[in-house]
This record gives C-alpha cells, structure tokens and sequence, in this order.
C-alpha cells in the first residue's frame, strides 16, 4: 500500500525496476548524546529484530568518547548485544590544530577518516539519528545518507532550539520535522518524507510561555515513528531515491516527499493506548 499522500504525487516519467538500488544494509552514525539518540537506536534494533523492518545495522558510527555518558555506553550495549560493530572517531578531539585554523579543511580530513573507518562495512543507506555533526561534501557524495530535520520542508533551517522558539512566535497552523538527504550545504538536502500535525489546540489552551516546549514535545513524541516509517518505506522500496528525485514502486517519478502524518499519528495513538 502506498503511503498516505502518495497518490496525488505521480509524474510521468518511469524508471525500470532493475535499476533500482535496494536498501537493506543500513550505517547508523550517532553523537549518541542524550536519550532521545539511544531511544531512536534501540526501537531501531527492535523493529530489525522482529521483522518489522527487513534490514541489518551493518555499523554505528560514534563521533564522541564515551567519557561518562550514560547513554552513549547503553547505545554501545544494545550494539554489541546485536553483533553489530561500532567504530568510534572522537571529533573533539580529532586534529584540534587544525580545527583551530581551517574548519573546512578539519571537516575535509575528518570525512576522509570516516569513510576508512568505515570501507570494510557494507552501507546502502546511512541514517544520521541525532548526529550532531556536519557532513563533509565528499562524504555526502558517496554515499546515500538521511538525516532527520525539526521542521517542515522549505521552512526552518537550524537545530530544533533555533526553530521552535520561531515557530511558536510565528502564525504557522503546523510544525513537524523531515526526513531528507544530506548535502554539502546544511539542512538542504532534498526532502524524502516529513510528518505534520496541527497547532490550532496548543496555541489555544497553552499561555505563550508554555507554548514552545509543548510544540517540541510532540515533535519529539513523533520523531521516532517518523524515522522508522521512512527507513522501512525505503527499505520495502514503496518508494525509491535516484539522484535527487524520488520514485514509487511502479517506477513512476514522485513530485515531492512522502506525506507520513497519518502513519506517524497512527503509530503514537497505539503506543498512547498500550
């Protein structure tokens, strides 16, 4: 079944099956900072292990020490109880000279590191899942990466605590978050899939001081179906990225992302009810 908001998207030109590319050995690249990161690894292991998303971990990505962090050592359990290996490249403290001089050539040589770190494992897609690091453009080319942004597409660019302030000030009627590719320049890769849900009854029952925190709470409440719903929407190839265009499971050329809010919705009223 195609996801919701699927049907109105179709355009003519097709592409023929076989040159599809299938998405089944997924890198995960973490800060791993806090629980919002280790909740998103942890309901993605549980979705491979039960089937529900036809795919392996082939890695996880660490650009952080562990250094005391609670949950970047519960994310390293989950990992290594699953097989899955981790590979940890501490930007922090990676070349500091370096970082200190040119940040564009520190960025150009930590990429270069990643991608040996990471050669000897198999990735058809990299999911970034609260990776708080900018990717560098060579890195961005070779591989096909998503990155979840906190905010609609062609709206906000910036971290969630930049746009909700800006969101609860503005007249917008919704707020949501997208899925998109990465690209060399910050938060404008192309749009995959996005979830939207309405502002009207917080803007009415909450005072303005209560507003922001309580638009990010539901945001972040339906971030993490988000993500699973996108992740196995191209890895059972309901939808399909070449390039930069987006295609259905019949070939044909989408003229923009998947509209997820009715799957996304449906996933937080079960989780609510049980």
């Amino acid at each position: 079944m195609a996801p919701p908001g699927l049907e109105e998207l179709y355009n003519e030109p097709s592409i023929h099956r076989a040159e599809w590319d299938i998405m089944k050995k997924i890198g995960w690249f973490t800060t791993a900072r806090g629980p919002g990161s280790y909740g998103l690894f942890k309901t993605m292991m549980e979705r491979v292990r039960s089937g529900d998303i036809d795919a392996e971990i082939s890695f996880v990505f660490i650009n952080r020490d562990v250094k005391g962090n609670e949950c970047r050592r519960k994310l390293i359990e989950i990992a290594e109880e699953n097989s899955v290996p981790v590979v940890m490249l501490p930007s922090d403290s990676f070349r500091p000279d370096l970082k200190a001089n040119d940040m564009g050539a520190w960025r150009d040589a930590y990429g270069e590191e990643l991608r040996e770190r990471i050669a000897p494992y198999d990735m058809d897609l990299g999911v970034l899942a609260g990776y708080m690091l900018i990717i560098d453009p060579e890195t961005c080319r070779r591989y096909r990466l998503i990155n979840l942004h906190p905010a609609l597409p062609g709206t906000y660019k910036g971290t969630w605590n930049e746009i909700v302030p800006r969101v609860a000030e503005s007249d917008d009627s919704a707020y949501g978050a997208t899925i998109h590719l990465c690209s060399p320049v910050l938060d404008c890769g192309a749009p995959i899939a996005f979830d939207s849900f309405p502002l009207e009854d917080l803007r009415d029952s909450l005072p303005g001081d209560e507003l922001a925190p309580a638009i990010r709470q539901r945001e972040v409440e339906r971030e993490v179906p988000l993500l699973m719903e996108a992740i196995r929407m191209l890895v059972d190839e309901e939808v399909t990225i070449r390039g930069e265009e987006l295609f259905d499971r019949n070939g044909r050329r989408l003229d923009g992302p998947a509209d997820l809010s009715a799957r996304v919705s449906s996933a937080v009223d079960g989780r609510q009810r049980a």
